[in-house]
């Protein structure tokens, strides 16, 4: 039995949480312990798993529904076990997920957190055939030292998969998520944990990704990304090379959206102040007229179909 705790969480997806919690319980390791942190479902989200919770699997309520974060942290702070894993209850784990991650966790003792690479899943539980980050099933692990080596991740359109970590749990008790970024908290909260202590990433599939139209990730407030990119804007290493690396993708970033915000103002049924509002925005230090350009003959370049 593996020293982790398994916590599931829960809201109003019986049929996902069914499969999720049967990923669980069929790992070729069997974890310390299985909680269901349920934030105030329906009668049968709960109905779904009870022959479960008589063998052992704790279901841990609540009566009114608060934020994920809220969900997060008390999965966090109820766990006793050395190592935890959060995951939602629409993924899944492959059978070796738990042995794979905690023998990564025991074998590199600087590493405070590790995620992993995840097959893509439809609705139904069916592999789309695709992979979240490629398919480098041989590659090293790619190991993420300072909250800049996080920053470029994210700042490449690339991210940490939340549900994939298996955290020390000592290091993730010690790491606050910032609710003021809402949607985007995970990025943050991944560069502040990579300030304490090295995330690791394998490049290896060992879980299931569902991509479902239930999902809240689709869109991300244009001003809550602006936030975003000014705190991913101020990350910080010892190589001046991914300072400079990293300012040239937020730049690229950012003015690609500015410039999608601009061409939308235009095409949609928007009003002159807010065309000229947009048109403002790009004074920006993030906003670049040279990639803007650069951009824009891309696209020119792109053979008409």
């Amino acid at each position: 039995m593996l020293d982790v705790t398994v916590c599931i969480l829960s809201f109003n997806r019986a049929a996902y949480l069914r499969e999720a919690l049967a990923s669980v319980l069929a790992q070729t390791k069997a974890p310390q312990d299985i909680a269901i942190f349920d934030n105030g479902s329906q009668g049968e989200v709960l109905e779904a798993v009870k022959g479960h919770l008589e063998k052992g699997v704790r279901w841990v309520g609540s009566e009114v529904t608060m934020s994920a974060i809220w969900n997060f942290k008390r999965a966090v702070a109820d766990t006793k076990s050395k190592y935890v894993l959060v995951m939602h209850d629409d993924d899944r784990l492959c059978r070796d997920f738990l042995e794979k991650q905690i023998e990564f966790l025991e074998e590199n003792h600087s590493v405070v957190a590790v995620a992993c690479n995840g097959y893509l899943i439809d609705e139904n539980g069916n592999r789309s055939g695709l992979t979240l980050r490629g398919n480098p099933a041989e590659a090293e692990a790619e190991l993420y030292k300072c909250s800049a080596h996080v920053a470029l991740k994210y700042a490449g359109d690339s991210c940490i998969p939340f549900s994939s970590v298996v955290y020390r749990t000592h290091s993730v008790r010690e790491t606050d998520f910032r609710e003021e970024f809402g949607k985007v908290c995970d990025a943050v909260f991944f560069c502040d944990m990579a300030d304490r202590g090295t995330i690791a990433f394998q490049p290896k599939a060992l879980y299931e990704c569902r991509v479902h139209s239930g999902q809240d990730s689709s869109h991300f407030p244009s001003d809550l990304m602006d936030k975003l990119e000014q705190f991913l804007w101020t990350r910080r290493s010892d190589s001046a090379q991914d300072i400079t690396t990293l300012h040239q993708l937020l730049i690229k970033q950012h003015t690609a959206r500015r410039i999608r915000s601009i061409i939308r103002s235009l095409t949609e049924t928007v009003s002159i102040r807010g065309f000229f509002s947009e048109l403002q925005k790009c004074q920006n230090e993030m906003f670049s007229f040279s990639a803007a350009l650069k951009l824009f003959f891309g696209v020119m370049r792109r053979p008409f179909r």
